[in-house]
């Protein structure tokens, strides 16, 4: 998504006092956004019994940041390792090291995403039945 730019040479308003329909434009875009785009995530190092279910979606908040969020539903359970589980195919360029947010029901820890390799490190969980989210904000091109 490019991130519209204001329409600085046009008027706020016409003569009936109305925003006119580039600056319409340019609020509504501000006002709602990146309608976030879909990705099936991949894992390395995720232990499943079963083949759990993986969907990824990214929102791009400007050009250079962006909002993920991963779920993996469990067909049975799914086991992770700090440092050692990681999501590999992020589909944008991650620019700098950043943080994210594990999540299953009431409990939650941090890991973070690396710029040189695209990954998405996941936290430690062991036999897990529910759905985990990973969520984050990452620097992006």
């Amino acid at each position: 998504m490019a991130i519209q730019q204001p329409p600085l040479t046009e008027p706020i308003v016409d003569k009936e006092q109305k925003a006119t329909l580039t600056w319409a434009s340019f609020f509504e875009g501000l006002a709602f956004g990146d309608t976030g785009t879909a990705w099936t995530p991949t894992f390395i190092g995720l232990t499943e019994t079963g083949t759990a279910t993986k969907t990824g979606k990214y929102w791009r908040l400007s050009n250079n940041i962006c909002y993920f969020r991963i779920t993996i539903t469990p067909a049975t359970d799914t086991s992770s390792t700090l440092g050692t589980t990681y999501c590999d195919n992020f589909p944008l360029l991650i620019t700098n090291a950043g943080a994210n947010v594990t999540c299953s029901g009431f409990t939650a820890a941090v890991s973070g995403t690396t710029s040189a390799d695209k990954r998405i490190y996941t936290a430690t969980w062991a036999a897990i039945t529910t759905p985990i989210t990973i969520v984050g904000i990452a620097e992006v091109r």
